[in-house]
């Protein structure tokens, strides 16, 4: 490849188990954010609920959001759909769903193909961990 071109491309390489879990405001619920679109509100993280933990309250989205699930055993309540390792979900911009529960702690990758709510859910104190 030319040096001209090899200077165009760059990749980044991000070690996960380097990050450190970042507490928010639902009890029992880390992430580690791996990459956010300031512009579009898009993202990427890790996310870790804890056996016992969940989402309290029926939600919709502002955006599509897919959700492979890396650990653990991760409930949605009402439907009885749940995330073993191995599982890919995706939940539709609008969809309404939840309450969920971790029957397991389960670590899940979070993708957002733009802002995460239309606006920040009850069970969040700041705005930041609803982004």
């Amino acid at each position: 490849m030319p040096a001209d071109a090899m200077a165009a491309f760059k990749e980044i390489l991000i070690q996960t188990a380097d990050m450190e879990w970042t507490a928010k405001s639902l009890a029992g619920l880390t992430q580690k954010m791996l990459w956010r679109n300031e512009e579009t509100g898009a993202s990427i993280g890790l996310v870790r609920f804890e056996k016992g933990s969940g989402v309290p309250e029926a939600h919709a989205h502002a955006s599509n959001q897919f959700m492979f699930c890396l650990e653990g055993k991760y409930r949605y309540i009402p439907t009885g759909t749940t995330l073993t390792p191995g599982c890919f979900y995706w939940n539709p911009k609008g969809s309404v769903h939840g309450p969920t529960i971790a029957e397991e702690t389960s670590v899940l990758l979070e993708i957002y193909d733009g802002p995460h709510y239309p606006v920040r859910p009850s069970w969040y104190t700041n705005d930041d961990d609803a982004r």
